[in-house]
């Protein structure tokens, strides 16, 4: 592979991706990686700028907002990255999307023994003692987090009683937060609940502090993957693709693992529903579905209703 610039749009920090960037780095040495990384949706929104601008875009695009990469990668933005893989067939999607973690949602809480897993388990725990949770549930800011929206959605279109979870929310004044890092914030400040936690941050934070539990549940956990695409006009597509079989390769997931993020080759320590990359995926990106949940969120916030359709 010839030498170049490699711009990475990554939704995981750096600091959690060192062990993946130091192994590539040494196995390509004459690559420069550009690293940039930001919240799902900004990432999203930069490379459709990019893409809108029609010169070259970045290299690769590595999100956990995967209705937003596979909305990308349908409507043609990926370009075949031609890396070989084992993995199973629901964990890549043509030659052109790829999930490289398998990562559960958990809910954050201060309760070892309540079950906190499901929306029907949520709203028996607030229901239970709504004072306790008033102003102290944090939950992802679906207006400004990609991954936050498709949890959120897929609760709304899976889940029997979605209805009665979001009613009981509204209720409690809950604290919407744009990152995972503020919904850890927010429960070091005293929260008592925080949604749809990224697993890699949920065990972080009860490492780092024993009144913190990660919520049982009598369901497996929702989990997503970082899905990654070579964008279609990517200015060094060879260095994409590299860095794509790396991050596959078995080095590679032991990296990922060493980051404490969830490689999609290991095993789960608790049972999870992952969801697929495969044409169903596209029942996630129905213009109507997402416009109700957007405008419904936005009345359990307390927020203006809007007549656009929300995030892309």
């Amino acid at each position: 592979m010839p030498p170049g610039r490699l711009t990475l749009l990554s939704a995981a920090e750096r600091r959690y991706c060192e062990p993946l960037l130091r192994g590539f780095a040494e196995c390509h040495p004459d690559v420069e990686l550009d690293f940039v990384f930001g919240i799902s949706t900004d990432l999203h929104r930069r490379y459709l700028q990019e893409a809108a601008a029609g010169g070259s875009t970045a290299d690769l695009v590595w999100s956990s907002a995967m209705d937003q990469q596979m909305g990308l990668v349908l409507d043609g933005h990926a370009q075949p990255h031609g890396v070989r893989h084992t993995l199973p067939p629901e964990a890549a999607y043509r030659d052109l999307a790829v999930a490289t973690t398998c990562e559960p949602l958990f809910t954050l809480s201060r309760d070892p023994s309540a079950p906190a897993g499901t929306p029907a388990e949520i709203t028996a725990l607030i229901t239970g003692d709504a004072d306790r949770f008033r102003g102290r549930i944090a939950i992802p800011d679906i207006e400004a987090n990609g991954l936050g929206f498709l949890a959120m959605l897929r609760w709304s279109l899976e889940e029997l009683h979605f209805d009665a979870f979001l009613d009981t929310l509204a209720s409690c004044a809950p604290r919407p937060a744009e990152a995972a890092p503020a919904l850890v914030s927010a429960m070091a400040e005293g929260a008592e609940l925080a949604l749809h936690l990224l697993g890699a941050y949920a065990r972080r934070a009860v490492a780092a502090d024993p009144a913190l539990h990660i919520a049982p549940s009598a369901a497996p956990s929702l989990a997503v993957a970082r899905v990654a695409f070579i964008p279609r006009r990517a200015a060094n597509p060879e260095a994409a693709a590299a860095f794509l079989n790396y991050m596959l390769s078995a080095e590679g997931q032991a990296a990922i693992g060493a980051a404490g993020l969830f490689p999609i080759t290991a095993p789960q320590a608790r049972p999870v529903a992952p969801i697929p990359l495969d044409d169903g995926f596209s029942h996630l990106l129905d213009p109507t579905s997402r416009t109700a949940l957007l405008a419904r969120w936005r009345v359990a916030l307390g927020r203006p209703t809007i007549s656009t359709g929300g995030i892309k």
